[in-house]
């Protein structure tokens, strides 16, 4: 505790006595989550925005890595699989906050029918050019699954070729390569991306180690037939495999985190987990007058997975479509979007003998309306506001039961944002969100029927989730030092949980609390403290309780678990001419472990902490054949603390618990 106060005092002193620094120089950010070309002085959001330049000099090589290390999220490894994290925003909790937050990949919905995460890892940081962050609101523009925000990523379109590649301890391999072309109104570009490890674990009875290896091809193409119209083209290839630890005692992990686990795999050791996915997109946009436009598209994914040990006879496959028209009016003093969206996604279970054993479909069709105006003539005062209704529909087909299942979601948002003067804007939103029952929820597991993918009976009780969310909010920009403070609560009916002690159920079941509150406050200071050195600090305050539940079930008061109640982010970072080195911190309180809704158990979630150092050196004088020449090197875990998610008692899956180091070199043609 005291090392942390220390490290707080440091902080301060330099918010303080830095009065005198240069200028930021950065320019200001335009804000695109809700589809609005809107700069942060006249958003009514609170949106956390990494561009290009920061995710590349951040020294991190895959998405998961980034967004654990220097994002405000909680974000932590599924069961020791990097490929498929636990996301927890704004307080719903690790066991199940990815659940609600939507991700998108360059518009497209990455989230799983089912209670698997989705699937990050493989997406490499050299091929990210945006990453935005909106907490709190989105729930019209992006519907079902938007209570705690969403997370809209995009990739670049690559003009030259670049390759890179590193090497490190424990098998540490990285290499990257894209290139691009544009011909007169034809644009293409192609990216590769590789990524693998050895293992940091011991090895268990077969020789196996926690190894992991990844890869992603993308292709993206551009054509504008006319000045007034564009066709736009993706297609993205994901593959992973990776052997992943079962889990601990907590006196095993305290003592050595990389012993032999004594849970998974069959007898202890290592789950296998296959994973192949292939997503495309393909959208026409014309304008059909300055101010007017239109969007048709449709998007794809076929997705297939694995798991060779826990389920070895079983394999997944879930195919989706989305289908839908925008429309886009655009004026000196508003903007309005409006659509239509049929998202529909279908997962098959398969057994050894290619038998489907389970079919499952969802079905969400959508239409929404939103609109941001200025209110005077001097644009400092502006309102936005819009609705989405949404039907979802269920459908089960197996040798068992053949029941379907329906809901009607309705979502609306309103904010206001003023805008002081140059340096201040002050603003708040008002959400209302939903969430619908995944397959998993609504089919609670018969595990009597010897396989984890055969359901006996219809979860008809279990109800959507409805969250209502205020967030206030203040930015200050001097040119000297940026400040983002926002604060939030949230009033939740029916939030989905899976109860491990519902003793009428041998091994639990997915039920809802009738009422549930988060609360909380956020900040983010970025100070440039002279020339050469700039630091941003991120903290955030979340709290996340049960108000009651008419069942008594869950106890009034109680606080919900899988949610840390502090978190600090704190990098520095050196600049100058062809040199750079960034220095991070990031700590997260430990929690309640997923079941103790009592808050009684005698185990706590350990805590987070990391400090990571990247190093990167551009050579001045280059052969004429490159553009550019770069050598770097990263130190991660300086201090090698013991990471891990705890959702039980003695169950402990470590990860991020080894010092870790890479060196590469990166050139451009």
């Amino acid at each position: 505790m005291q090392s942390r106060v220390v490290k707080i005092s440091i902080i301060l002193f330099f918010i303080h006595f830095a009065a005198h620094a240069e200028d930021l120089s950065t320019p200001e950010l335009i804000v695109y989550s809700n589809k609005f070309y809107t700069t942060e002085k006249n958003s009514a959001h609170h949106a956390e925005i990494y561009d290009q330049t920061e995710i590349t000099n951040s020294g991190y090589n895959n998405l998961f890595d980034f967004l654990s290390n220097k994002s405000s999220l909680n974000i932590s490894s599924y069961s020791g699989n990097k490929a498929t994290p636990l996301i927890d925003m704004r307080g719903y909790g690790l066991e199940s906050g990815y659940q609600n937050i939507v991700i998108n990949v360059d518009g497209f919905r990455i989230n799983s029918i089912d209670m698997s995460p989705s699937f990050l890892g493989t997406l490499n940081t050299n091929d990210i050019e945006r990453i935005e962050i909106l907490k709190g609101s989105g729930s019209v523009i992006h519907g079902d699954g938007s209570n705690a925000g969403s997370i809209n990523i995009f990739t670049k379109h690559h003009k030259n070729t670049r390759i890179s590649s590193s090497f490190g301890n424990f098998g540490q391999k990285n290499h990257s390569f894209s290139t691009g072309k544009k011909i007169e109104n034809f644009d293409i570009s192609f990216s590769s991306n590789y990524e693998s490890n050895d293992g940091y674990s011991q090895k268990d009875a077969n020789g196996n180690k926690d190894k992991s290896k990844a890869s992603n091809q993308t292709i993206k193409m551009r054509y504008s037939p006319d000045e007034n119209s564009q066709i736009n083209f993706k297609y993205s290839n994901n593959e992973s495999n990776a052997l992943f630890p079962g889990s601990l005692t907590r006196d095993q992990f305290k003592k050595n985190p990389s012993q032999r686990p004594t849970w998974g795999g069959f007898g202890g050791g290592y789950d296998e987990f296959d994973y192949n996915d292939d997503i495309w997109g393909v959208d026409y946009i014309t304008h059909l007058s300055n101010n007017f436009s239109v969007k048709l598209f449709h998007q794809g994914e076929i997705k297939k997975y694995q798991p060779r040990d826990y389920s070895p006879n079983n394999f997944y496959r879930t195919n989706a479509t989305v289908n839908g028209i925008e429309f886009d009016l655009t004026g000196d003093t508003y903007t309005i979007t409006s659509g239509v969206t049929i998202n529909e996604r279908e997962r098959n279970v398969y057994n050894t003998s290619s038998t489907n054993v389970n079919q499952i479909n969802k079905k969400n069709e959508s239409v929404f309306f939103q609109a941001n105006h200025f209110l005077n003539n001097e644009k400092t005062l502006t309102v936005n506001y819009g609705a989405r209704t949404e039907n979802v529909s269920v459908k089960l087909d197996n040798e068992n039961i053949n029941d379907k299942n329906s809901d009607r979601l309705s979502m609306f948002e309103l904010g206001l944002n003023y805008a002081v003067n140059n340096q201040v804007n002050i603003f708040s939103n008002f959400s209302k969100s939903m969430q619908s029952q995944d397959i998993d929820r609504i089919l609670p597991w018969n595990f009597g029927s010897g396989l984890l993918n055969r359901y006996d009976t219809y979860n008809h009780n279990i109800k959507p989730m409805e969250s209502r969310t205020i967030n206030l909010g203040m930015n200050y920009d001097d040119g000297v030092q940026k400040i983002k403070f926002s604060t939030f609560f949230a009033d939740i009916d029916n939030e989905i949980v899976f109860n491990p002690n519902n003793s009428a159920f041998l091994f639990g079941t997915n039920e809802n609390i009738d009422r549930t509150k988060k609360y909380g406050y956020e900040l983010f200071v970025m100070k440039k403290l002279n020339e050469l050195v700039d630091l941003k600090f991120n903290y955030s305050y979340t709290r996340a309780q049960i108000i009651n539940d008419n069942d008594s079930t869950f106890q009034s008061g109680k606080n919900l678990p899988g949610v840390p109640r502090n978190a600090i982010n704190l990098s520095i970072n050196y600049t100058k001419e062809n040199f750079l080195a960034s220095i991070n911190h990031h700590w997260r309180q430990r929690s309640y472990i997923f079941d103790d809704f009592d808050n009684n158990s005698s185990q706590k979630a350990p805590s987070f902490e990391s400090t990571d150092l990247y190093m990167k050196y551009k050579f001045m004088n280059t052969p004429p054949s490159l553009s550019s020449l770069s050598i770097f090197g990263s130190i991660n875990n300086i201090f090698k603390q013991k990471n891990g998610v705890q959702s039980y008692n003695d169950t402990i899956y470590p990860f991020n618990f080894q010092r870790t180091w890479f060196v590469g070199m990166e050139l451009e043609l």
